[in-house]
């Protein structure tokens, strides 16, 4: 093979440059995203780090409700007769307290749902001037 002077390799490899960076351009055209994470990865993302995050809590939560439980039954357990007549008189009245709740509420629903003379005696006389 005859020797290649200078000027023709460096022609070459010049043309070699701009026929590789053309061939990768033409193949994935640029969105201008290059490097970005897609949209749907950080919905992704961010469902997964929010149901992590409420799952935590509740396990959390219900961790510190049965140790409070576990708490106030040994407290209940190891009082003495005089301590547990206390908690369960202070339980009686809570739930008297709750009864007298309730029943105010049902009477004034009671009240409220039952309907004035006057508009039954109205219904019945529309209903029977209809009727003829």
């Amino acid at each position: 093979m005859p020797p290649v002077p200078p000027a023709a390799r460096s022609a070459a490899r010049a043309a070699l440059n701009v026929a590789s960076k053309s061939a990768t351009s033409s193949a994935a055209p640029k969105t201008g995203r290059e490097g970005q994470t897609p949209k749907w990865k950080l919905w992704l993302y961010t469902g997964v780090f929010t149901a992590v995050t409420v799952t935590g809590t509740i396990y959390g939560a219900g961790l510190k409700t049965q140790q409070e439980w576990k708490a106030e039954k040994k407290r209940v357990l190891e009082a003495s007769v005089e301590e547990k007549i206390a908690i369960l008189e202070d339980r009686k009245a809570e739930l008297v307290r709750q009864k007298n709740d309730l029943e105010a509420k049902l009477e004034e629903h009671a009240l409220i749902s039952q309907p004035e003379p006057d508009t039954i005696l109205s219904v019945l006389g529309a209903w029977m001037i209809l009727r003829r």
